[in-house]
This record gives C-alpha cells, structure tokens and sequence, in this order.
C-alpha cells in the first residue's frame, strides 16, 4: 500500500533537524518536536516538515525517517518566505495533505496557497480572538497622563507597537484560516474562533502531546519551595506578569516568603525596548512594589530544567488574560501541582474550577491572590487539586491517544477530499 505522505509547516526550526543544518537548538515548539518524531514513526506515513529558518537558501535534510526542509526567512520580521521555495519544495516531496501549523504567519499563508490539495490548518493562537487582550488591561490613556515620563512612553510605544506590528496581522490571519478546508483544534475557545473566522471548515479534535519530562516528573508538596508561584510567560501584557506583580504584593503581607518565578529572559533598560516596552514597565513595577528580591526570571530553561524548576514551586499561575491552550497549565497538571487560572480563552476547557484548578477573573490581582492564598493556607486542598489535575492531565495529553486521532484525522480528510 502506498504511505501517506504528510507535510507539515512550522514556524520554527525543530531541534532534531537543528544540529544537521547547523542552526542552534532553541527550547521553543516542543509539541511540534513530540508528535513529528512520534508520526515519524508510523507504519505507512512519510513524513516531510517545511520550516522558516535562518538561512541563506533552501536545504533539506534527512532525519530518523523525516525530510526537513529549511526555507530561508523573508519579509517584514522575517515571518514570510519565497513562494519558488515553497513550490520547490511540495515538488520535491509531492504530499497528499499539506498540514499546516500556526495562522499567525504570511510564511503559513505562503505554503496554503502554494499548494491546491487538502489543506489542515492546527490552530495555536488566534490573534484575531487575542486582539481585544493583547494590551493586558494596561490603559495607555491614563498611563500618557501619567506625570511619570517613562510611564508616558511605555503607553506611547505599547500603542504604536499594536498599531504597526500586530494590527496589520489580523486580516492575513483571517485570509490563512479562510483557505484551509479543515481545522484542528482542542478547545471550545479555539472551536468558536475557527467558526466565526471560517463556518465551512471542518473541525478536527486533537489534544497537545507534551514534552516528555512533564510525564516522568511529579509535584511533592514535602520538597517544594514554600510560596513560591510559578508563571510560565511575562513577554508581553497580554500573558499578565504585571497582574502576577500586584497580586504578590497582596500576598506579602500574609506570606513574609512570597515569591514569584517567571519562566524565560529577565527584563533589562538596555535599548529602546528596555526602556520604552513592556519588559522595562515590569522592571519599574517590581520597584514600586517594592518586590525587588521576591521575583526571579529563570532565563531560557529546556524541558527537563523547565520540568525540575517548576516542580520546586508551591503553586502554578496562569494568569494571561487570554490563551487557547497554554502549554505550561497542561504541563503543571502533569506534574499533579496545584494551580490557579485565569479564567480566559480556553483554560476552562482544560480544567474545571475547584476540582483540578482554581479560577479567578483575569485581570484582577485580588482573585488571583485570593486563590493562591487558599492553596498557601491548606496543604489538604493542593494535594485533592494537584492529585485531579494530574488525572486529567493524563487523559487529555495521552501521546498514544493524541496521535491516533491525528491519524484518523488525516485519514478522514483524505477519503473525504483525495490528494490532487
């Protein structure tokens, strides 16, 4: 029988291809990383993957079974490539499914046009459904008024960044989703932005597989660092760290050993965006907070040192004010920790409130203290939470479940739609 041949796009170069085409590893994608490699790996399926990376012309690569291609990056930001490129490389491989990770990127639009067979687009953010958040709350009309000039241009550069970075990204996402014939997602969030962006496409459940030490660790409250808070991202103001600041603030009072631990890069007021962007706004709130000591930033952790730093925590925040999956919520109910959500895109979808997570109202510091306070003050309730969360962690990120319903996704779309 012939193999059924599967493209995949992604937006990043994948560790396993990295080392042969001599790029540096990164930590980042690691979903993509676990279910290629398993896919890889079945009976009957040939798989290529197609990356943006930084190179200087196409290449192609062998590895363990999977043909990865490296397209060298163009455009505004690097987020596009050469659509002789992309043609090159469906030639060369000749896939009956094109599956196409991300509808953030021109690079993703690129490949879906390129190619006129079956098309299914993964769904990770929807920044269409993430526009209304993507300032975090923060009110850059009170912040301009602010007598406090800095304060003034972080308003001033969070506005001009929004209008001239992540604005114009909305309509090529809306164009992206639009071409696909069918859509994968996991949560009701994500199921209700593919209808509103494209009703005609058929939706494909699949959960995320993570990355292996989450599934080898466990959370013991005996050997953690006592109220220590885990966040898995302050980049931006849409992920909350500034929410996360003030509801440390709150805690202090009661809990003298408060602390907050930020996955990724510490902020610094080098450059522009030191000064202007969002990190240096973090930096100045840590000060007049007066929480200097009480916040650490990790810097850039793999997944077994992320695995082992957030199982030292006491508690995991999610506290973004809006996401569709947030990997690192899974990850912390895989370790069995107790967590506290913001209830925001489609974190409900992933755990209910008071059986394997608490819930608060993103945006509001006070519930998000409240509910890391109930888990500092009893032992009793971290352990019921942190012992749900893990089981449902396991059922929703089964790696051999989570594959097979790829497989059968793609068998579906392919009897339903043959390749050209």
């Amino acid at each position: 029988m012939r193999p059924m041949r599967i493209l995949w796009t992604v937006n990043i170069p994948l560790p396993a291809a990295s080392e042969a085409l001599g790029l540096a590893k990164t930590p980042f994608g690691g979903w993509l990383s676990t279910m290629t490699e398993r896919l890889g790996k079945v009976p009957g399926v040939q798989l290529g993957v197609v990356m943006r990376a930084p190179v200087e012309a196409m290449r192609a690569v062998d590895v363990a079974g999977i043909r990865y291609y490296a397209l060298p990056q163009t455009g505004k930001g690097g987020l596009d490539a050469r659509p002789e490129d992309c043609a090159r490389v469906l030639a060369d491989f000749k896939p009956d499914l094109l599956h196409a990770e991300g509808s953030e990127m021109a690079y993703t639009r690129r490949m879906l046009h390129a190619w006129h067979g079956p098309r299914l687009l993964s769904l990770q953010g929807v920044i269409n459904g993430y526009e209304p958040f993507e300032l975090g709350g923060l009110r850059p009309g009170r912040m301009l008024a602010s007598l406090r000039p800095r304060r003034a241009l972080v308003a001033l550069a969070l506005l001009l960044n929004k209008r001239l970075r992540f604005d114009p990204r909305l309509r090529g996402e809306r164009d992206t989703v639009a071409m696909a014939g069918h859509v994968m997602g996991r949560t009701p969030w994500d199921r209700a932005q593919a209808w509103a962006l494209n009703p005609a496409a058929r939706y494909h459940h699949c959960s995320r597989t993570l990355r292996e030490p989450f599934y080898s660790l466990r959370w013991q409250a005996a050997g953690c660092d006592r109220h220590a808070i885990f966040i898995g991202n302050a980049a931006s103001p849409r992920k909350g760290g500034h929410v996360a600041l003030e509801a440390i603030a709150l805690l202090c009072r009661e809990f003298p050993a408060v602390k907050l631990v930020v996955a990724g890069e510490r902020p610094h007021r080098k450059g522009i965006r030191g000064w202007m962007g969002y990190p240096g706004y973090l930096l100045d709130r840590i000060d007049e907070l007066g929480l200097a000591g009480r916040v650490e930033f990790t810097g850039l952790l793999d997944a077994q040192a992320m695995a082992q730093r957030m199982a030292r925590c006491h508690v995991y925040a999610m506290t973004s004010l809006i996401e569709n999956s947030p990997n690192t919520l899974g990850e912390a109910m895989m370790l069995g920790m107790p967590c506290v959500s913001a209830y925001a895109g489609g974190t409900p979808g992933m755990a209910r409130d008071e059986h394997e997570a608490l819930f608060y109202r993103a945006e509001d510091p006070a519930g998000l203290a409240h509910q890391v306070k109930r888990l500092f003050d009893s032992e009793a309730l971290c352990e019921r939470l942190g012992e749900a969360a893990h089981a449902r962690a396991a059922r929703t990120h089964d790696a051999d479940a989570n594959l097979a319903d790829l497989l059968a996704a793609y068998r579906d779309i392919l009897a339903a739609e043959p390749a050209r």
